[in-house]
């Protein structure tokens, strides 16, 4: 909820006062002369009575600061004050400091500054009643939150007043006043028509816990995400009067109604209900609905896994159709192992044993490294089988000799299927097996010639790469750039194709051979226009990687009448936001987006406002999603999604300040923490620019910040400064060389001292950064580098083509 306070101001006398106060010291400004000495009777609301020239600039630096979207500068304007003389602040004075520190979650000065003012409810519409409730619940005091939020609800009104009420059911639910709680709920209902059903779910489920006699049933109505929290807290209800038959079918109700609407919730639904069905002895009604969730392709492999599982631990044997479903279940979920023993079960009644059933069991097995049954499924298989099937069971018991230790004989068997099954997939992935079997180069890259010239291998793609890197490793590049060459023209999309592309080009621009290499540069850029290597060949063609991309918009369904529905869909999400309700604002998200998955535009403009909202994580997972169903087609408008830009004037700002490029700082924290201000890593690091608490200390004190903690990591002010001054050290430490200093930055300064001894750093900028023996910092210094360059063209001004690496 965005908190305001309303401070007027007087033109004439700040001019007087900005020429005074530019020079002047924090100490400086409690000498100043009272604003009625200078000039009596001017109306300064809602500052009426403030005497304190310093205060009063003070004052406005903050508002300004706050609107600008930087808390902490707004406490830092008024920190002495608020610091020194809280008990005798003005009240507008007071609130605005205590708005400052709320922004940067400084609860503490919060409470403060606000417990016991006998003006809140009068102050800002009653604003600080709202802060101090939430200052209360940040200390724990759950009595005293309530208290405030009561408090505000009493002064406010509309919207306000709900979500007032909404966070007093919240914090009375956390105390365990479960029906005080309800009550809260279903007046915030009556305030927040928006949300109205989500309020009703809230209140079931709180009277549920109370074990209300006297609760009803809710409407069905309001979003797929809030009717199954709604059928859920039913449930609950239901189950502590000792009905947990009514309970099941509540669910199984509300599974049968969403089934079109929102598959996953109505699988979860009616698993639900199944686990009910089971605890109660009604084990055929469970079996029943689990079997359907199981091989229900709508629903998520990890739902599907779990009622394969559940279905297993029902009393009695299972059918054989069950252990198929099973079978299913959890092949989609990845848990080969417990797939292939389904299926071995089943295949022992006779279900699932002909030939392509033996052979699933074989592949199954060989996944889950369980090599010896594999080679005898697959052989058991390859009997009943002929043509593509039976090589491919022939090829599962060749490689299950090689992994059992069985090398000499396995790759006698991989040669014989090669040479018997010519032109099959089967024969495809042979020949690449007896490429990466032997030690003979160019056997090799005969062998993986034949393995790529077969379409239908899995291995086929993989083949044509390594021909080129057995070329390139024996030195003959004309035989390396021809395969690259050839794998562009084959498979002419995606990250991959982009650097085999790229790597080809230079090979080519090395022997002379420049048109080759330009076109080679192109298909590059082509392949994936955001790829490391995209960038890369864009800067040798001196071009835009972009440039198409942005050129316009290519596939959207612009149609209005189908996205009428997000403005209500986003509005939703803020409400819920607003009132601190994130278990139901992730529910709700996730519904909608899966929701308007068939209405790719609704999506699009659904995914913006989430972003511009403040959420760029979650927009960049859904403009994921989109790129995907659009094939990898980018336009401008995905671009600004998946790499957005909040924080823009911040990151801009403290790059001047720290004298760095602002676009290497912006790629960074993409990388870093995706825009994501409360991100931790498994190592500790917080914040936009993940600094560890180590560094934020020994940062401190340049970075101005006062009494540090690393709580103050996850303020983005703090932490993009802390951020800039670590890479503009590593970027001095390195005479501006960018790769070396993201090595630092990732890896530590000494590692990238070292690296850059042993690994030629000074010739081929490519060569150094391939040759970064760790996996992360090799990727982490090339994808920032990537995004520096993507953000200076999407953002930039004139988006004018410029140079990749100012310095390599």
């Amino acid at each position: 909820m965005k908190l305001t306070s309303r401070i007027a101001g007087y033109a004439g006398a700040v001019g007087v006062l900005t020429g005074l106060l530019l020079s002047s010291s924090r100490a400086a400004l409690l000498d100043l002369p009272r604003i009625s000495d200078l000039r009596p009777g001017v109306d300064l609301d809602p500052f009426r009575g403030l005497t304190h020239v310093g205060m009063l600039v003070s004052a406005r630096e903050a508002r300004a600061r706050l609107d600008d979207g930087r808390p902490w500068a707004a406490w830092n304007a008024l920190r002495d004050f608020a610091e020194e003389d809280a008990d005798e602040l003005p009240p507008a004075v007071a609130l605005l400091a205590a708005e400052s520190a709320a922004g940067w979650d400084g609860w503490g000065h919060v409470r403060r500054l606000l417990e016991g003012r006998a003006w809140l409810a009068e102050e800002g519409d009653g604003a600080g009643l709202m802060l101090l409730g939430r200052a209360e619940e940040a200390k724990g005091d759950r009595a005293a939150a309530a208290r405030a939020y009561r408090r505000y609800a009493a002064v406010a009104s509309g919207t306000d007043r709900g979500l007032a009420y909404a966070r007093l059911g919240a914090v009375l639910r956390r105390a365990g006043q479960e029906r005080a709680a309800a009550d809260a709920f279903a007046r915030a209902a009556a305030e927040l028509p928006e949300v109205a059903d989500w309020m009703a779910a809230l209140r079931a489920d709180a009277l549920a816990a109370a074990k209300d006699p006297t609760a009803s049933p809710i409407s069905p109505a309001g979003s797929s995400a809030a009717r199954a929290a709604g059928a859920r807290a039913e449930a609950h209800l239901l189950s502590t009067r000792g009905d947990d038959a009514a309970a099941a079918a509540r669910l199984e109700r509300e599974a049968d109604a969403l089934a079109e609407v929102d598959p996953q919730l109505s699988a979860e639904l009616a698993l639900d209900g199944a686990r009910r069905r089971a605890a109660n002895g009604q084990a055929g009604e469970a079996r029943a609905a689990l079997r359907r969730i199981a091989v229900d392709e709508r629903a998520s492999s990890g739902i599907r896994a779990k009622a394969a599982a559940l279905l297993g631990e029902l009393p009695g044997d299972l059918t054989a159709d069950e252990e198929i479903a099973r079978a299913a279940a959890y092949e989609s979920a990845g848990k080969a192992g417990l797939a292939a023993r389904a299926l071995r079960s089943a295949a022992s009644r006779g279900v699932g044993a002909d030939g392509r059933g033996l052979l699933r069991i074989a592949r199954l097995l060989f996944d889950a490294a369980d090599y010896e049954p594999a080679r005898e499924w697959a052989l058991k298989a390859a009997e009943k089988l002929d043509g593509e099937p039976a090589g491919e069971a022939e090829l599962i018991a060749a490689r299950a000799l090689v992994r059992m230790g069985k090398e000499d004989d396995g790759v006698a068997a991989l040669r014989r299927l090669a040479e018997r099954r010519p032109g099959t997939a089967a024969a495809g992935s042979a020949w690449f097996l007896l490429g990466d079997a032997t030690s003979d180069r160019d056997a090799a890259i005969a062998h993986y010639r034949r393995a790529a010239a077969v379409a239908s291998s899995p291995f086929a793609r993989e083949a044509q790469l390594r021909v080129g890197d057995r070329c390139r490793k024996g030195g003959d590049d004309e035989c390396a750039a021809k395969a690259w060459e050839d794998y562009a023209a084959r498979w002419p999309r995606g990250a991959e194709t982009a650097e085999t592309a790229y790597r080809a080009g230079v090979l080519l621009e090395g022997m002379g051979r420049t048109d080759r290499a330009r076109a080679l540069y192109a298909a590059a850029i082509a392949a994936e226009p955001t790829a490391y290597y995209a960038v890369r060949a864009a800067d040798r063609l001196g071009v835009d990687p972009l440039a198409q991309a942005i050129a316009g918009l290519e596939g959207w369904a612009v149609a209005s009448a189908s996205a009428d529905d997000v403005p209500g869909l986003l509005r939703r999400l803020e409400v819920l936001g607003d009132a601190g309700l994130d278990e139901p604002w992730q529910a709700e998200l996730e519904a909608q987006a899966r929701m308007l998955e068939a209405r790719p535009y609704a999506l699009l403009l659904f995914a913006e406002g989430v972003r511009d909202a403040g959420h760029a994580v979650e927009g960049i997972r859904i403009g994921r999603r989109l790129l995907e169903m659009r094939g990898g087609a980018w336009d401008e408008r995905l671009l600004r999604l998946v790499f957005p830009f909040p924080y823009r004037e911040l990151i801009a700002d403290e790059a001047g300040r720290a004298g760095i490029d602002p676009w290497l700082l912006a790629g960074l924290v993409r990388q870093e923490s995706s825009f994501d201000a409360d991100a931790r890593s498994w190592v500790g690091a917080r914040g936009l620019s993940q600094i560890m608490p180590s560094t934020g200390a020994w940062l401190a004190a340049g970075a101005g910040v006062r009494s540090f903690s690393p709580e103050l990591l996850t303020v983005p002010e703090i932490n993009l400064r802390m951020g800039s001054r670590f890479l503009r050290d590593q970027l001095r430490r390195y005479r501006g060389a960018r790769d070396l200093a993201l090595a630092a930055y990732n890896a530590g300064p000494g590692r990238a001292d070292r690296w850059k001894r042993e690994l030629g750093y000074g010739g081929d900028p490519d060569a150094f950064r391939d040759r970064i023996p760790f996996a992360e910092t090799r990727e982490y210094v090339k994808v920032v580098i990537r995004n520096a360059e993507v953000y200076r063209r999407l953002y930039g001004p004139g988006r004018s083509p410029g140079l990749v690496a100012p310095r390599r």
